[in-house]
């Protein structure tokens, strides 16, 4: 048994030997040691794999002795028998000793010849969880109506989006006009912007103060140059406060004709007989919609108190893993809305504090959920997954049958759509068994 490991398990299986010790709360260290014959009979299974093949000069090939081939490739057996028994030695002491660990080891302390080997693995491992208060937990769920007014500016929004655009031939844009045109925006005598067949409405409150103003009187087929001022707030900070100048280059000028709100809009809009049924339905959709919302609030403040009942120590690495994803999905998001790389590095430290509070909470409420899932032996049935093919079928437009076999023939998306299912379980049952 090493120094420095005290009370601790050591078990030998065949030519290995392991003994584990908690390092930290959330840590264990493995240390294993293989002895003699394992080591052989890995370095004689490479041999054996390239002696049929092995080219050594003064021997046909795969004709070598085996004594000759063992010294023609000593240095790549040794590395790929240590590689090996790594690999598998780690396996097995893991398995042994029933270990899940939460990501890939820390391996260190690798002493390595022909008669021993022997490493030490720390591991993260989920915290230990005694859940003191999972029933009974209070929140308040809000009562939603929705107001006629929020009827009326649904139905605005409505009359908005089936609006038609007329060209205007012999005028020139006014405010309240739209007008199609290509662009180029420069800060700093750089070009930030070249655009084509871009939508602009004139309208006077708007993010560049000025621009519509400056295009106000433009016509079809004429240019401009608009200078203004980029507001202090920008999201690209590299812009922020600073002069722009745009040549725009008009195309079209549009008139916007809204349609008036009666039963041939209902019509139009979808299948409804009348202007009434049409609000029905709108009232509707709002309500179903707020009451999603309110649901979803009610859920969130549920699991905050769960959360707040059942302080656990949370595993650093783990929660690194989690914030660095969350900051992978950031730089997605700004590489989609065209930010420069630049831009993303100035600022992913703040947004890496910011994520964490987050990244605690979702990395906390996972072992919780975990935990309460099986202290309350929560399954995933037949049925249940039907529902949730069924489910995923309606929003692809795909029968159910596809989307099963789907999942049938990848394992790692089946267990990941049955985790998701038994999560979802248990915080019904938390919810449940709530005061509200």
């Amino acid at each position: 048994m090493a120094r420095g490991f005290t009370n601790l398990m050591l078990k030998e299986i065949a030519t290995l030997k392991v003994s584990v010790k908690d390092t930290k709360s959330c840590e264990k260290t493995l240390k294993i040691e293989v002895g003699q014959d394992r080591i052989k009979e890995a370095y004689d299974a490479f041999y054996r794999a390239v002696a049929p093949k092995a080219k050594i000069p003064g021997f046909r090939p795969g004709k070598a002795p085996m004594n000759i081939v063992a010294l023609h490739f000593k240095g790549e057996a040794r590395e790929q028998v240590l590689k090996d028994l790594l690999t598998e030695t780690y396996r097995e002491a893991l398995d042994e000793e029933s270990i899940h660990p939460l990501g890939y080891p820390e391996v260190k302390d690798i002493h390595f010849d022909e008669t021993k080997l022997s490493f030490e693995a720390a591991v993260e491992v989920k915290p230990k969880i005694k859940i003191s208060k999972y029933k009974g937990l209070s929140a308040k769920k809000e009562n939603v109506t929705v107001k006629p007014s929020e009827v009326e500016e649904a139905l605005k929004r409505l009359q908005d989006s089936l609006a038609q655009y007329k060209a205007v031939e012999d005028k020139p844009a006014e405010m309240g006009n739209f007008v199609i045109a290509d662009y180029v925006c420069a800060v700093d005598g750089k070009e930030l912007e070249n655009r084509k067949d871009d939508w602009f409405e004139l309208k006077a409150e708007e993010y560049l103060k000025g621009f519509s103003e400056q295009l106000a009187g433009i016509r079809a087929g004429e240019e401009r140059e608009v200078r203004v001022k980029f507001p202090e707030d920008a999201s690209r900070k590299e812009i922020a406060g600073k002069d722009a100048i745009f040549k725009v280059k008009v195309k079209e000028v549009k008139l916007k004709n809204l349609p008036e709100i009666n039963d041939d809009l209902a019509r139009e809009a979808g299948d409804h007989a009348t202007l009434a049924d049409l609000k029905a339905k709108i009232e509707k959709d709002l309500l179903e919609q707020k009451e999603k919302e309110a649901g979803a609030s009610f859920e969130k403040a549920l699991l905050d108190e769960l959360v707040k009942a059942n302080k656990l120590e949370l595993p650093p690495k783990l929660l690194q893993r989690r914030v660095e994803s969350m900051l992978d999905q950031a730089r997605q998001h700004f590489a989609q809305q065209g930010a420069p790389e630049e831009e993303f590095e100035s600022q992913s430290a703040k947004m890496k504090e910011g994520f964490r509070p987050e990244a605690q909470r979702q990395v906390h409420l996972a072992f919780l959920l975990e935990e309460i899932a099986e202290k309350e032996n929560v399954e995933v049935t037949e049925e249940d997954l039907k529902k949730h093919y069924q489910k995923i079928a309606d929003r692809f437009r795909q029968s159910p049958e596809t989307i099963q076999s789907y999942y049938e023939e990848r394992q790692e998306a089946a267990e990941n759509l049955k985790d998701q299912i038994r999560t979802e379980k248990t915080v019904e049952l938390i919810k449940q068994n709530a005061k509200v």
